[in-house]
C-alpha cells in the first residue's frame, strides 16, 4: 500500500532529474569561448589569431607577442552555419576555416583578403566537448599543429591524410581548459 501511494512521486522525481547523456550536445550557440589545444608538449594551449596573415596559432595568450592576438569564439552546434572569433578589443577576425582537400593547409579565418575557393567555413561541430568537422556522416578531427619560428607558438594545420609532417604533431581541439594544477 505505500508503494502504491510513493510510486508517483519516484516516477516524477526521476523525471524531472533526468540529464542528457554528456556527449549529447542540442543545437546551440555558444559565445566567448575559448578553444584549447591538447597534444605532445601542448597542454590546453589556447588558438590565437596571427595579425598578420590571419591565420590560427596555438599559444600562451598569456605572454603573446604583439604580431598574435588573443580570441574568443563564437560557435554553435548548427555545422552549416560558421564559426567567429574576435580579438580582446572586439574587433572581428573572421570566420574559421579548413581546406578540408588539402593534405597539409593551414587553418585560419576568412578576410577579403582570403577568397581561395578550396576553403571551407561551416561543418564544425562539437563532440561532447571536442571540435569536429562533420563531413557527411563522418566526425573528422584531423588537426596537426607546427613549431614555428617563435618559441612556444605553433601554427595550426588540418592534415587530411593524417600523415605526419616534419616538426609537426596531432591535436586535439576542445572547448575545456585545462585544469589547474596546485604543488603543495
Amino acid at each position: 500500500m505505500h508503494l502504491t501511494a510513493l510510486l508517483p512521486l519516484l516516477l516524477s522525481a526521476a523525471l524531472t532529474s533526468a540529464k542528457p547523456h554528456p556527449f549529447i550536445t542540442r543545437r546551440t550557440t555558444t559565445t566567448d569561448t575559448t578553444i584549447y589545444a591538447y597534444g605532445t608538449n601542448i597542454s590546453g594551449l589556447p588558438l590565437v589569431y596571427g595579425n598578420s596573415d590571419g591565420l590560427a596559432y596555438i599559444a600562451d595568450n598569456t605572454s603573446l607577442p604583439s604580431t598574435f592576438s588573443a580570441i574568443t569564439w563564437d560557435i554553435t552546434t548548427a555545422t552549416s552555419t560558421t564559426w567567429n572569433a574576435t580579438t580582446s578589443n572586439s574587433s572581428s577576425v573572421g570566420s574559421f576555416f579548413i581546406t578540408p582537400t588539402s593534405s597539409f593547409a593551414a587553418a585560419g579565418f576568412t578576410s577579403s583578403n582570403n577568397t581561395t575557393s578550396s576553403i571551407v567555413t561551416t561543418g564544425f561541430s562539437l563532440f561532447g566537448e571536442q571540435v569536429v568537422f562533420v563531413n557527411g556522416s563522418t566526425y573528422e578531427s584531423q588537426f596537426w599543429a607546427s613549431s614555428t619560428d617563435t618559441d612556444g607558438v605553433y601554427a595550426l594545420y588540418w592534415n587530411s591524410d593524417g600523415i605526419e609532417e616534419s616538426g609537426s604533431v596531432p591535436v586535439v581541439l576542445k572547448t575545456i581548459a585545462p585544469s589547474e594544477t596546485t604543488s603543495s
